[in-house]
């Protein structure tokens, strides 16, 4: 369940409008808009889909957790909405108080503009709980707006009065908030933690990679600000094995496929390096270049010991099996790596310093590790540069003539 923020100003409606449009990737056309319907009713059938699953799987997370993921991707959804239909954010937001006000009998009152998801918030107050709204006619008229609006086509949509739209989507959003509210969740909170979420997946232009974990630790336990690891394939690609040197001295052990497939698997370090380059994490690698941070024991047992170079492991194989059936990412563009595969990795990184890392650096070293890979399974050797601090990764093949 997201938390509270009280301490924070509120959060508007055109202050997330903003967030939720610099990562809108649909076009503002008849397509992109039947695209964003659909991805709104999705959202919400979503919603009725993990509400169900808490119940009959008996999941550990609480249904106000899920709920409210769903409910922030169904928000985003709809403020895009009514950005391809030319409905301002305030517009949107005055039509779903007024409709509030109307639904629970309360006065009509000129809105505050901007309006603010607080003051949604604060006329549903005394009404969040499943004992002050019925959860289940709440969700199933939700879906039934869904459903409808996903009918509705560009033109039509286009061929209304703005007032008209504005009341149209306004609906909506108060239906949103009540159905935020009936899961005992803040409508403000919703949005905060889908600002989080999208902003982790696709980031803006104040984007930037985090601290180095070891950047306050001896020089000695960080990783060297560049690397160049050689990869030399020895043998044939049927039977052969790859080992990979630093300057000369051979690092790790000699690697085969380990499968009865052949598939190139005895190039994955190259994973760990781009780990390196894009996350600043790689605890198998600390352990190889004797990097380990010794001047910390909570450091060097926990973050950098046999449970967590196993999850990296557990990461590298479980992505190179996922990445197999998908010709190893070859036409995959920023930004289009499936979103529950990054999810997975953040769950199983969970309690470790390398959950502070974003879903686009976990994209960006897994995309980019792939390229190399590719290079790598086409040229059989050569040298994989990393420069940490500038987060870079590329390959260069070794000249034919030298040998290995």
């Amino acid at each position: 369940m997201p938390v509270p923020t009280p301490q924070l100003p509120s959060l508007s409606i055109p202050q997330y409008r903003l967030k939720a449009g610099g990562t809108n990737q649909f076009k503002i056309d008849e397509d992109g808009y039947q695209k964003l319907n659909f991805g709104y009713f999705g959202e919400v059938g979503g919603l009725l889909s993990a509400v169900k699953k808490v119940g009959r799987d008996r999941l550990a997370a609480s249904v106000s957790e899920l709920a409210a993921e769903e409910l922030g991707d169904a928000l985003w959804y709809l403020v895009n909405i009514a950005t391809a239909v030319d409905v301002s954010p305030d517009a949107i937001g005055a039509s779903c108080i007024a409709y509030l006000r109307s639904q629970y009998g309360e006065s009509e009152m000129p809105p505050i503009l901007p309006v603010t998801f607080r003051h949604i918030d604060s006329l549903m107050e005394m009404r969040r709980s499943p004992d002050h709204i019925d959860r289940s006619s709440q969700l199933a008229r939700l879906a039934n707006r869904a459903g409808v609006l996903a009918e509705v086509s560009y033109a039509s949509m286009q061929a209304m009065s703005t007032p008209t739209r504005s009341e149209h989507l306004g609906f909506h959003l108060a239906e949103l908030a009540i159905a935020c509210a009936s899961f005992d969740l803040r409508f403000e909170d919703v949005a905060r933690s889908n600002i989080d979420k999208i902003l982790s997946r696709w980031p803006d232009e104040d984007a930037a990679y985090p601290s180095p974990f070891d950047f306050n630790c001896p020089d000695h336990e960080q990783f060297p600000a560049k690397l160049a690891m050689e990869f030399n394939e020895r043998g044939t690609p049927e039977d052969g094995y790859v080992v990979q040197s630093l300057r000369g001295v051979f690092i790790g052990d000699r690697l085969t496929d380990n499968s009865n497939e052949r598939d190139d698997y005895r190039f994955h370090d190259v994973f760990h390096l781009a780990y390196v380059a894009f996350l600043g994490w790689s605890p198998v690698l600390r352990s190889l270049l004797k990097r380990k941070r010794k001047s910390d024991p909570r450091k060097d047992e926990n973050e950098d010991g046999a449970r967590a170079m196993i999850i990296e492991e557990g990461i590298a194989t479980w992505i190179f099996n996922h990445a197999k059936s998908r010709r190893f990412y070859i036409d995959a563009e920023p930004g289009a790596l499936d979103y529950s595969v990054l999810k997975q990795i953040k769950g199983m990184v969970e309690g470790y310093e390398v959950e502070a890392c974003k879903l686009w650096q976990w994209e960006k070293a897994i995309l980019t590790g792939f390229q190399v890979f590719r290079e790598l399974q086409k040229h059989r050797r050569g040298t994989v540069h990393v420069d940490v601090l500038e987060h870079t990764m590329h390959f260069e093949p070794f000249d034919m003539n030298e040998q290995p």
